[in-house]
């Protein structure tokens, strides 16, 4: 397990190297689509719940779009408090948005609360078997872990190939992903 310094380096390492792969892959968000499990594909009326691309992510509202002409329902998190679990409100793309924390635009308060059978989770980098490093606060893990104790969830990490690592440091908390998407090719966490 690496030191709380150590992986702090390796994150800045991997955000650098993102910011470089979206200034040559803009088409990259379009491509995911081609490469998305069947099996993860969600199914008319399931809620799948995406992100804003900040900060050199790779885009999810193509492979969003998809999914609403597949009659799918769209949610976007929103931090509520800093240890708790996101919340997953309504979305549609023709809907404004807010300013939300950390500058991450979001649904309006007065949008639905909804529970994600799909989630699409942004990554700073990711290896082959699934395991994902984020941003740090632990947002998503404890977001997996509320949803799953709920009930199933199927969970996509999307993100540029050029992201991958060989392999994601063992954390305490950290949740492994059931597979990645990238512009590429697709990753399945028991392969």
């Amino acid at each position: 397990m690496l030191s709380g310094w150590q992986k702090n380096r390796l994150r800045r390492k991997a955000l650098s190297r993102r910011t470089a792969l979206v200034k040559t892959q803009s088409d990259a968000g379009r491509l995911l689509a081609g490469h998305f499990p069947d099996e993860a594909w969600p199914s008319v009326n399931a809620v799948v719940a995406g992100y804003w691309p900040v900060r050199g992510e790779i885009d999810p509202r193509p492979l969003m779009e998809t999914f609403l002409l597949e009659q799918a329902q769209l949610a976007l998190p929103v931090v509520v408090a800093k240890d708790a679990p996101l919340q997953f409100r309504a979305w549609h793309p023709d809907d404004a948005l807010e300013p939300g924390a950390f500058g991450i635009d979001v649904p309006g308060e007065k949008r639905p609360v909804l529970t994600p059978s799909l989630l699409l989770v942004p990554l700073v980098a990711f290896d082959a078997r699934c395991h994902r490093i984020g941003y740090g606060a632990g947002f998503y893990d404890r977001s997996l872990s509320a949803l799953r104790a709920q009930r199933p969830v199927v969970t996509v990490g999307l993100a540029y190939e050029g992201q991958r690592i060989s392999k994601v440091p063992a954390g305490r908390h950290d949740v492994a992903l059931d597979y990645v998407v990238t512009e590429a090719g697709c990753y399945r966490a028991d392969s």
